[in-house]
Parts: C-alpha cells; structure tokens; sequence
C-alpha cells in the first residue's frame, strides 16, 4: 500500500499514534473485519503520558467531533457502535473512512467502489489461500450512502485541519475474514479467539515495522478481557526485547524496543480504547464501514434469489430467522452452508 504524509518533504513526525480494532467477531453471518489506523504527532513519545491518543481529538476539532451532535459538515470520528446508531450512521461511517484514506492516498482521488476500498487498505505481507468464490461478492459503487459531494467537502476541510494541527494521518490498513476462511481458521485452532487475536498482531507487526524509528503509540482494545501479554507479544517481536510497564484489568502497557537501528513501540491494551484513543475509533469504523457494504452486497444477491426475503445484519437471533427461510435453498443455488455459515 502506498501511504503519504501531509506535510513538508523533510518534516519528521516525532511520534506515530495508531489504533487497532475490529467488527463483526460476533455475526453468524459475514465477514470479521480488522483494522488499523495510524496518524503522526508532533510531539515526542513519553511512557508516563499516553493522552496523546486523546489529545487528537482536541487538535482536530475544528472538523472532527467525538461524540454526538455532529454539526457544521463536522465528522464524527467515535466508536463504531455509536456512529451506526446515529441518524444516517452509515452516512456518517463513509465519510469519516473516504475523507481519511483520501488523506493517504498518494493521489487523493476518489475511490470508485468496494473493491478499490479493500485494495488500498489491504495488509501488505499476507499470504493466504485463494478466496472461495462467493456469488454475492461482485461489487459495489462509492459512496454507497452518501453522496460524493458531501465525501469531497469533508475531504477539504480535514486536509486543512490536520496541516494545521501538523497530524495527518500515516496510513490505514484492513483484513477482511469472510466465512469461508474463518471457519478454516477456527478448524486449525478451535478457538475463534486467537483468530482474532493473530490477525490483531498481524496489525501490530505492522505498525512496529514501518514507525518505531519514529516511535509508535498503539493502544489496541483488551483481547478478551485479558491482563497478560507477554507470552504473545514475545511471539509477535522474538527479535526485540519486551518490558512490562503495567499489568491491571483496566490497562496493561508493555515497551517494545528494537536494537538497531534504535525504536520503541508502547503497546497499551486497554478496556473501551476507542474513547480514549482517536485512532482506534477510527479502526473501529473502517471495519464497521467494510463490514456495512459487504452485507449490503449480501443481501442484495439473496433478494434476488429470494424475493420476500428480508435483510438481515448476520447476529444470532436475525441469523437464525434468516437461514430458517434460505437453508432450504442452499442446494438449489450450488451453495454450501460452511461458506455462509460460522462454526462459532
């Protein structure tokens, strides 16, 4: 993937703030989306003061809010859920996504439709099996909610935002899981867990890789309510050395440094991290807003399979509703149920 910084050729952030979440862990139905975003501060990274995750909020305010009411044109950058609760959340969902990964394209062009979405946020260094071919995933136009207009004006006014506030975002990454591969995953391990878990460091090697020269601050949101991580993140970095800052149910802080050449990469673990972690709001509604077309491209397939046949967003008591009125026609259309269906 091709990222940029909006700046100076020869301006040196003095820290990268990401953020890692996920959408969809729980659906029968659809796909598990996981994300990253990574925006650069300038300010240098202190292991005694994580608020600068926070603090991205108030730098960005005059175009971003994090918490309803949105006015002005203002976006919302917050916790998926909230956004997609809101009046026209999925609205709300594409504008924040498209005017962001404008802001790391190298062209800033429009993007034409999901397929280029995925394309530009896709996980570089990931190997995985051809994807079983599935009749509902062909493709749709963006924007799918809104309108371009409104995406180009939210565009312009966050690229004058973050010049000022000199914290433009660095890059914005996704990894989409559809049924079939979850369920080879979760047949390998037994555990949908650490399927979730390993995509999550995928992430974290990720970021590591690209900013600790920088220094990274990356808050990910508590992996099954856990406290302890030292077992995986000396699985994810065998090649860096590991200090344990902070272990509580509320937070667990862990130092990643790498010997040559020099960097450090503060890993915060931490309950609710979207509200206290601009970037990982902003994970949380890439993979939302992924998850959203990919279920609208779903649903619109089965209609036409399925005349009477009502939406459904894939989670359990729908999901059931759902499959009680096209399990029956699994055979008809060549379809297996292990390719539409989780096994956990």
């Amino acid at each position: 993937m091709i990222f940029a910084f909006c700046g100076p050729a020869d301006y040196k952030p003095a820290m990268l703030i990401a953020g890692i979440d996920e959408a969809g862990y729980g659906p029968l139905l659809g796909p598990l989306v996981v994300s990253a975003a990574a925006f650069t501060f300038p300010e240098p990274l202190d292991i005694n003061d994580t608020t600068a995750a926070q603090k991205l909020w108030n730098r960005l305010s005059p175009t971003v809010v994090a918490k309803p009411p949105v006015k002005s044109g203002k976006l919302i950058i917050a916790d998926s859920k909230v956004v997609h609760r809101l009046s026209g959340g999925n609205k709300h969902l594409e504008r924040a996504v498209l005017a962001t990964q404008r802001m790391t394209s190298a062209t800033s062009a429009p993007l034409e439709d999901y397929n280029n979405l995925l394309n530009s946020l896709s996980l570089p260094a990931i190997s995985t099996p051809a994807p079983v071919a599935l009749p509902w995933q062909s493709n749709v136009a963006l924007p799918a909610f809104g309108d371009s207009g409104s995406i180009a004006i939210a565009t312009n006014m966050l690229k004058n935002t973050i010049h000022l506030a000199s914290t433009p975002p660095a890059g914005l990454w996704t990894r989409v899981l559809d049924v079939p591969e979850f369920n080879r995953l979760v047949s390998a391990t037994n555990n949908k867990a650490s399927v979730l878990t390993s995509i999550t460091m995928m992430h974290a090697r990720n970021l590591h890789d690209r900013f600790h020269k920088s220094d990274l601050l990356l808050f990910i949101d508590k992996q099954g309510g856990r406290d302890h991580y030292t077992r995986l993140l000396m699985n994810t970095f065998p090649d860096c050395s590991l200090k344990v800052l902070l272990e509580s149910p509320q937070e667990s802080q862990y130092l990643i440094t790498t010997p040559a050449p020099p960097g450090n990469t503060l890993i915060i673990f931490r309950e609710k991290a979207e509200q206290h972690s601009l970037p990982v709001a902003l994970a949380s509604m890439i993979c939302k807003y992924i998850r959203e077309l990919y279920m609208l491209m779903f649903n619109q397939w089965w209609k036409l399979q399925i005349p009477d046949l009502a939406p459904t967003a894939g989670y359990y008591t729908d999901a059931m509703r759902w499959l009680g009125q096209t399990e029956p026609e699994f055979s008809r259309l060549g379809l297996q149920r292990q390719d539409i269906v989780r096994l956990k």
